[in-house]
């Protein structure tokens, strides 16, 4: 009975020191737009560029930062590798404090490859010629609203794990990234 009663004291030390709800994040629109950018020899849109925000906070008096993220891509094909996803804040301060905190960003795109995005985004690939531009910004509101067939079959279903740190232990928040 002794050693039962040890066994709950412990576990519920432990669990009192556990990572949960260390960190608030909340998925946020954008304010930036899509970037859509040429190949160097203009045969096709190399790279699609979709703006990512999130408002993150810390919930107790550690003293917390947010370090980098995994992103993790539903359709590998389009994954650019290293460096897919990059999150800053406006100031540059990685620590988080008890309000909210916005972090900015993007996920690249690899999309030279893929015929069906190839052929869905060909009027901004005609305009590109036409203006004699490699790189175009498009609104997240046009783009989400004319393109929700891209969104649905080929960035639905990606994720992302953000990762933040104490000085003394590492603190992970996977996250289904939102594309409304």
């Amino acid at each position: 009975m002794i050693r039962i009663i040890q066994v709950l004291i412990i576990s519920f030390f432990v669990g009192c020191v556990s990572n949960e709800n260390v960190v608030l994040v909340k998925q946020i629109e954008s304010t930036n737009s899509i970037v859509l950018r040429m190949k160097k020899d203009k045969n096709s849109i190399f790279s699609l560029s979709y703006p990512l925000s999130f408002k993150i906070k810390k919930t107790d008096n550690r003293d917390i930062y947010y370090a980098e993220n995994s992103y993790l891509f539903q359709n590998k094909k389009l994954s650019s590798g290293t460096a897919a996803c990059y999150l800053k804040t406006y100031d540059e301060d990685n620590y988080l404090t008890s309000s909210y905190k916005v972090f900015n960003g993007s996920i690249l795109y690899i999309i030279d490859k893929n015929d069906t995005l190839q052929r869905n985004l060909s009027g901004y690939y005609q305009k590109m010629i036409r203006e004699k531009k490699d790189t175009i910004h498009v609104s997240l509101k046009e783009f989400n609203n004319n393109f929700k067939y891209i969104i649905d079959n080929f960035f639905e279903g990606d994720s992302i794990y953000l990762h933040f740190h104490d000085h003394k232990r590492w603190i992970d928040v996977p996250l289904r990234v939102s594309f409304n």
